[in-house]
């Protein structure tokens, strides 16, 4: 007879205890592929086993078997959400021909009706047997499984592709193919697309007949490029060309791609009267370049183009009118189709179709109000977006496929993303710009990028700010750094601790992770009054990412180091301590679990701090040995004058916002950065 696994963390097994509703159970999967916590497979095994199996355990059963043991059989629900995490997540526990099993073995042994309720995993159990080759196969899924109309859409195209053939197959109908690819065009009554055979790639040979002629104001289109694919750009420039809305100007940003590429822009410019260069002196990221054509455009109107990208001849037509037709709107977009340099469209996890970020189009008045893209490096699409939206109301979709968008795996962005995954860097951004529109008003002031340069709104992580003309250099030691979950009550929210953890005393640091004990099926805000002294300059916010030094680094969010996440942080701590909550709390941290989570991460041992004298000599009792209270330990580091190669970022005084020149002067120098 079988034997229950003995559980003997605690977090591990009060998760794994805890009733949960359906959506609930798949929330765990999302927390684990969110968080990278390897303990949560864990609580998914021992759910799905009744308790009798952990995650390595199954594991090792269904390599050994292709199938899961009986018992998990009872709960295929849980069983799924586990195999989710082995289809999409850390590759540290990615196993894709074992996901794959696992779905297969509940498809053949429970029928179709297990997937229904399933979340992600019907579509990722078609989406592995479409990336193994194995056609056959994938043609007998799509009639069983209760996959989406576009989720069969998609898979159906893909095989039919003739272009993704694999060796040896029969050859496609590449008319056939091309009518399901014009499907969702179709649909939107928009011309259907076509592809010149001469192309290199597929992708390059995209094209449509141009419409009708549309007349409007004049609309500027922004085409960053930094060493760009001479194929890839000339198509882009091209389908911009090809537009029924005649009345653009076309800016291609050099992002100083350096010798060997000049040739290729001027290629591009010589296309047409309407599409101009603008060289930057020093590479700045593509934010930084389409805020300097900002500064020269001359459009009502301003949008952005990959400049790997395709746009459908209706797209500029379709969003302008948009506009014109709700004056109000602060701006437009479109969708797009995302597809590899072969047109399949299959993006394990992801659905082929969505909103095109880089289609984002905005009135003159917009900028004027709310500024420019904020200068970093990676992620400013979608702080602006949702800037824009906070200041001035929706944003107003096309609900058309606009445009065709390249998937390669290598990009600068595709990189920081898997199925529910962003990197630490990612997080922090999001979650701290969110924190600060929070506190957005209609008088609050534009953005403008050189004011960002020497000051930011908000925190960005170090990696997006690398190397920017003129920015600070970030600073690189503290006294103290504090780990914690700012989506969760902790030391830092807590009238008794905050004044000490905030104390202008020190120089401090939050890193900001998500507690994967809570087990949160959706990713998480931070709470106002844990980005409050961050915002206002009280503590740096730095990524998990960010190699920082400090003398002492205090874990305020014990379950950080009870369930210790793969996305480790890279601070390099003289002494490590957790702060272990008030003996009245009634809360019970695994100790040992976060020692071990200490050695897992920083391989040094952690020591214990208590939130007051008091606690502190509750906890000596408890524990046996001596436990200092957060003021007295903070008091033995001195002041922040005791720190060596601390780099401030103090900003030189503010410049002047000259609107109608679109310069911003700073020490008699011009930078540009506002519209």
């Amino acid at each position: 007879m079988p034997t229950r696994v003995p559980v003997l963390d605690v977090a591990v097994a009060r998760l794994a205890a805890r009733e949960l509703a359906l959506g609930e159970i798949h929330g765990l999967a999302r927390a684990a592929l969110r968080t990278g916590a390897p303990k949560l497979l864990d609580v998914l095994a021992l759910r799905a086993s009744d308790g009798y199996a952990a995650a390595a355990d199954l594991a090792a059963h269904l390599d050994t078997h292709d199938r899961w043991p009986d018992r998990c059989l009872t709960q295929p629900q849980e069983a799924l959400a586990l195999a989710t995490v082995w289809a999409v997540g850390d590759e540290a526990w990615r196993a894709p021909r074992r996901a794959r099993a696992a779905y297969a073995d509940i498809l053949e042994r429970l029928g179709p009706q297990p997937f229904t309720d399933a979340e992600s995993a019907v579509v990722l159990f078609a989406q592995l047997t479409c990336f193994a080759g194995e056609r056959a196969e994938l043609e007998r899924l799509l009639g069983i499984l209760p996959l989406s109309p576009a989720e069969q859409a998609d898979l159906r195209l893909d095989l039919a592709n003739p272009y993704a053939a694999p060796p040896g197959a029969p050859s496609a109908d590449r008319a056939r193919w091309l009518e399901l690819f014009n499907a969702r065009f179709r649909e939107a009554g928009l011309a259907p697309v076509a592809v010149d055979e001469a192309a290199e790639h597929p992708f390059d040979g995209l094209h449509a007949a141009t419409g009708a002629s549309v007349d409007g104001p004049l609309v500027t289109v922004i085409v960053p490029c930094f060493r760009p694919d001479a194929a890839g750009l000339l198509n882009s420039v091209r389908s911009m060309l090809a537009q029924s809305y005649a009345n653009q100007e076309i800016l291609l940003v050099d992002d100083a791609s350096g010798p060997g590429f000049g040739e290729v822009f001027d290629e591009a410019a010589a296309l047409d009267p309407r599409v101009d260069i603008l060289r930057m002196p020093l590479n700045g990221g593509s934010y930084l370049g389409r805020n300097a054509a900002i500064n020269r455009a001359r459009g009502h109107f301003v949008t952005t183009q990959d400049a790997d990208d395709w746009s459908h001849p209706q797209r500029i037509a379709d969003q302008v009118k948009l506009l014109r037709d709700n004056p109000f709107a602060p701006a437009s977009r479109s969708d797009a189709i995302r597809a590899l340099d072969d047109l399949t469209v299959s993006w394990l996890g992801y659905p082929s179709r969505r909103r095109n970020a880089s289609s984002f189009m905005v009135r003159r008045s917009t900028i004027e109000t709310v500024g420019v893209f904020d200068t970093v490096r990676k992620g400013a699409d979608s702080e602006y977006h949702e800037r824009v939206e906070r200041r001035l109301g929706p944003t107003l979709d096309t609900s058309t496929p606009g445009a065709i968008t390249r998937l390669r795996g290598g990009s600068l962005s595709r990189s920081d993303f898997r199925m529910l995954w962003m990197t630490p860097d990612r997080a922090l951004y999001r979650a701290s710009f969110r924190a600060w529109h929070d506190t957005l008003t209609p008088e609050s002031p534009p953005l403008w990028g050189a004011d960002q340069l020497r000051r930011r709104a908000f925190p960005a992580s170090w990696s997006f700010r690398r190397n920017l003309p003129g920015g600070a250099p970030p600073r690189i030691a503290f006294d103290v750094v504090y780990l914690a979950d700012l989506a969760s009550a902790s030391a830092l929210t807590q009238e008794s601790t905050r004044a000490l953890i905030i104390s202008k005393e020190r120089r401090s640091a939050l890193v900001f992770q998500e507690d994967p004990t809570s087990g949160r099926p959706r990713r998480p805000n931070p709470l106002p009054r844990a980005m409050s002294p961050v915002l206002s300059g009280r503590i740096d916010l730095i990524s998990a990412a960010d190699a920082a030094t400090t003398g002492l680094l205090v874990v305020l969010t014990p379950g950080l180091l009870e369930m210790p996440s793969l996305d480790r942080p890279h601070v390099r701590p003289g002494q490590i301590v957790a702060l272990l909550p008030q003996p009245s709390d009634g809360v019970a941290p695994d100790l040992l679990a976060m020692r071990e989570g200490a050695r897992a991460i920083w391989g040094v041992e952690v020591g214990w701090v208590a939130p007051s004298p008091q606690d502190a000599a509750a906890w000596s009792v408890d524990l046996g040995e001596p436990v200092p209270d957060l003021a007295q330990l903070l008091a033995s580091l001195g002041t922040a004058s005791a720190v060596d190669g601390v780099v401030a970022q103090e900003p030189p005084a503010s410049g002047a916002v000259d609107i109608e020149s679109g310069l911003v002067e700073v020490a008699g120098e011009a930078e540009e950065g506002a519209p």
